[in-house]
């Protein structure tokens, strides 16, 4: 007989999207996307979200200049630079987080989260996103995008 507990079948998936933008023309200049990392803490709070248990969900996005690797642990970012409450809307299996996000000095951008506050105090994270070097200033923007995907393995 057979004993062996098979994983399921869901599971969440994160994808960003960032794009770096001259705040004078509109102009795209450059755009990247890719995966990286949902956190424990993430994790912990979509189960809680899922039987009730919470009612705080994931509203804010934030970028930083701390480029050492996400890690599953991870519970905030390295160094953050700002942090914004992020336009939210839903797909089909998804949920997106989206921020234009406008500096007052330059800054090479290294990290990006998703936060369940736009207050950095108490917050908690869902995912932590590491990635070469933005660089952005007064007139180039950053606009980040998060898409957290439930989907079967």
């Amino acid at each position: 007989m057979d004993k062996t507990i098979k994983a399921g079948t869901f599971q969440l998936k994160e994808n960003w999207k960032l794009q770096r933008v001259n705040k004078l023309t509109g102009e795209i200049i450059d755009t990247e996307e890719f995966c990286n990392t949902i956190v424990n803490d993430g994790l912990t709070r979509a189960v809680l979200l899922l039987n009730g248990k919470s009612a705080v969900y994931f509203r804010a996005l934030a970028v930083g200049t701390n480029a050492s690797g996400p890690t599953n642990g991870d519970n905030a970012l390295g160094t953050e630079v700002t942090r914004a409450t992020a336009t939210l809307t839903n797909g089909t299996y998804t949920a997106v987080f989206t921020n234009t996000f406008t500096f007052g000095g330059v800054y090479a951008i290294t990290e990006a989260g998703v936060f369940d506050s736009a207050t950095v105090s108490g917050s908690k994270m869902l995912a932590r996103a590491v990635f070469a070097a933005k660089n952005v200033s007064t007139i180039i923007q950053l606009i980040v995008t998060a898409t957290i995907t439930a989907a079967r393995v």
